[in-house]
């Protein structure tokens, strides 16, 4: 074991950390409802001990869960693009996770962003009475009151985060000819809502901009603290695995800003290292939120997997339970896990689990092959083995049941069982695009990513020439084929008439993330393989496809063998 030793200046900065997280306060608005209030104690109690993960929920984002098992305890969303709000407190009341809103206000329709704005927002008129941008404020404030108040009537607390990054400049409420009006628009809404529309389910979040402003500029947006209850930093490009004093630098500068408030990781490109937040080295945020999903090229799934499952970072499964009613289980399936490496060529299938109730009792958690019951395990660990499985592809899911007879489903796990995939490490050959070769190296986080058309394709050499009946199809973000072919040829592939089609898909829907076609044909010989893509889904036009895997399984012992 080695010990530390830390120098003067990170002496000092360990002892910030700590001192900054003793102090938090009392909220700033006394009529806190008890909900909002529970999960206000909830943060000052955790703040310095814990780091709580966070999640923002968009259709464009890759979902953690799926990735790392475990669920965030903070999700955030956007008002300006919420939805159906009584799904969403429908959602938040079953689950029970912290729930965070900031709002990309588009004042008077327009664009949020300064520099795609068609008219620009004068902020001094904006907080002034009797102006037409006042009255359009107070409006455009009301509709988004409405939305909150369908939360508060459901008594879900929100950890509201409104003219977030609130110093950068490129939003339009960044007033920076006089800084003053930004911050009068901060207590306008605050007084508005708390005073006159009564939303007391609502903690005040306030969040700078990246970016190397001094203190003293910063200072000048901050409304001051008897409006705000916890404070923070928007944080990008930085080192998250290491400690990147740049970290330190925003904590201190915001301990300045807005001194005795808990300081939040309002976004993020990934959670910060929790090795050297948990020892000191790095400060130690209330929560860190980011702003991507899982995998993308700013949060690895390697990284994401670490930090959901260390022991300093506080995921949903780990919150107490807020609130009134029952909440629903929380279930993850922790091994095998869903990057490329679920393949059981030999042995049984051993799958590790985790079930919590936070206000009971896990009754049993039930495992499942596709739609198939498997097995199930009373009590915990839930941890179980599927001996004798047949051979095949399948989608292996777990469900909690509580006491009450709720069941949640866990994230997806695409497995093999009993086969082998002919097309691992094979050579690929394409008709454009950059790394064809992701596309058979065994990992779903890597892809090949073709030209900007339609028409593409891409071939996989096996070798020599086997018996085969199937092809795995497994997509990137967003961009998949809405009408494609499986081809094989046992011949040159590069002669005319070569090629024989044996499947075509036609009309696929479009689908998010994670899109997987297993395509099953007549049993054929074949020495080539062949994607052909001819139309993209879902009119998603602005980039090619992104293939993170085909796969040519076969059983085990149809491998060894050559037609």
């Amino acid at each position: 074991m080695r010990t530390l030793v830390l120098g003067t200046a990170a002496a000092a900065a360990v002892a910030l950390w700590c001192l900054a997280a003793a102090s938090a306060g009392e909220p700033v608005n006394p009529n806190l409802s008890p909900e909002a209030l529970q999960v206000f104690k909830y943060l000052e109690a955790t703040y310095g001990k814990k780091v709580l993960a966070g999640y923002n929920v968009y259709v464009h984002t890759p979902d953690d869960y799926e990735q790392t098992g475990k669920q965030a305890a903070i999700w955030g969303r956007d008002i300006q693009w919420l939805g159906d709000v009584k799904e969403v407190a429908e959602h938040a009341k079953r689950h029970r996770y912290i729930l965070t809103l900031h709002w990309h206000w588009h004042f008077g329709t327009d664009s949020a962003w300064t520099g795609k704005r068609k008219t620009p927002v004068d902020v001094g008129k904006l907080v002034t009475p009797g102006t037409a941008e006042y009255k359009q404020a107070i409006a455009e404030m009301d509709a988004a009151a409405d939305k909150l108040q369908v939360l508060a009537d459901a008594r879900i607390p929100v950890l509201w985060r409104p003219l977030h990054e609130i110093d950068g400049g490129w939003f339009w409420w960044t007033d920076k000819k006089k800084s003053e009006n930004t911050a009068a628009l901060w207590r306008l809404m605050y007084d508005h809502f708390t005073q006159v529309r009564k939303l007391n389910n609502l903690i005040w979040v306030y969040s700078a901009g990246v970016g190397k402003q001094d203190v003293e500029y910063r200072k000048r947006f901050y409304p001051g603290a008897a409006y705000v209850d916890i404070s923070g930093i928007d944080i990008y490009g930085v080192d998250f695995k290491t400690a990147d004093p740049k970290y330190g630098d925003y904590y201190r500068a915001m301990s300045q800003v807005s001194p005795g408030k808990m300081l939040a990781c309002g976004e993020c490109d990934e959670i910060p290292n929790p090795d050297l937040m948990q020892n000191g080295t790095l400060p130690k945020w209330l929560y860190a939120l980011p702003w991507w999903g899982t995998p993308s090229p700013q949060r690895p799934a390697d990284w994401a997997v670490k930090t959901m499952r260390h022991d300093f970072i506080m995921t949903l499964d780990e919150l107490p339970a807020f609130g009134e009613g029952n909440i629903a289980p929380h279930i993850g399936l922790l091994q095998p896990l869903d990057d490329g490496s679920a393949w059981f060529p030999d042995g049984p299938v051993k799958v590790n689990a985790y079930a919590v109730d936070r206000d009971g009792k896990v009754q049993r958690v039930e495992f499942y092959a596709d739609d198939k019951l498997i097995g199930a395990v009373g009590t915990a660990p839930y941890d179980f083995t599927w001996n004798n499985a047949p051979p095949g592809c399948y989608d292996l899911t777990a469900v909690a049941i509580d006491v009450k007879e709720e069941k949640t489903r866990s994230n997806k796990v695409r497995m093999a069982v009993g086969m082998t995939d002919l097309a691992r490490g094979k050579r690929v050959v394409a008709s454009s695009g950059e790394s064809p070769e992701n596309a058979v190296d065994g990992e779903y986080f890597s892809a090949w990513s073709s030209a900007n058309s339609d028409d593409q394709w891409l071939y996989v050499d096996l070798g020599s020439t086997y018996r085969v009946d199937r092809v795995n199809l497994l997509w990137g973000w967003k961009i998949h084929p809405a009408n494609f072919t499986v081809d094989v040829a046992v011949g040159d592939p590069d002669l005319p008439g070569s090629w024989t089609e044996v499947a075509a898909v036609k009309g696929r829907a479009y689908q998010t993330w994670e899109a997987t076609d297993r395509v099953r044909f007549k049993a054929t010989d074949a020495r080539y393989v062949r994607l052909r893509a001819t139309k993209r889904a879902g009119n998603q036009t602005w980039s090619g496809y992104k293939l993170t895997s085909l796969e040519v399984p076969v059983a085990r012992e149809l491998a060894k063998q050559k037609p």
